[in-house]
């Protein structure tokens, strides 16, 4: 069990950033600093609602016919964290679904695109080692944080 969370710990951590540098470009911009690392934690969090149910064997998560749904709810429930609309909050969640859970998977050791209409498992293996990819989010993420800050700051004082 332990060596199978240790497996995991690359590519999780690559979903996680994937999700929190997403989500921080449609959404993080506009808020503070503390309201931003909220927004970009629930982006390494809402990737993950892909990958819990196909723990258990399920596997229409990682389809794409479910992603609006999945993408609905969330945005229902993560109204509250953020003030845009509902279909903006939705078209950013789903996009956020997407590219940081479903595309990742799907370079990587696959994803079922069209569950439940194909029960295959889609895969164009582009991703073989996740650490570089990691370094680079984490430091495009350091760099967004940063930056906006820096703007922060300066407005604060002006």
């Amino acid at each position: 069990m332990l060596q199978l969370i240790i497996d995991h710990i690359p590519s999780s951590s690559l979903h996680a950033l994937a999700g929190a540098l997403i989500i921080d470009i449609f959404f993080g911009n506009k808020y503070s600093i503390k309201r931003r690392l909220l927004i970009i934690l629930l982006g390494s969090i809402v990737v993950f609602t892909l990958d819990i149910p196909k723990l258990f064997g399920f596997i229409f998560t990682h389809s794409l016919f479910f992603v609006p749904f999945i993408g609905a709810g969330v945005a229902l429930l993560t109204g509250k964290i953020m003030t845009e609309p509902f279909i903006k909050q939705w078209i950013g969640i789903m996009c956020t679904l997407l590219m940081g859970g479903i595309l990742i998977d799907f370079l990587g050791n696959g994803a079922h695109l069209f569950y439940p209409i194909a029960e295959r498992n889609f895969s164009y293996s582009l991703v073989t080692g996740e650490f570089w990819l990691i370094l680079v989010l984490g430091f495009i993420i350091g760099i967004r944080l940063l930056y906006s800050h820096k703007h922060e700051i300066i407005r604060a004082y002006h």
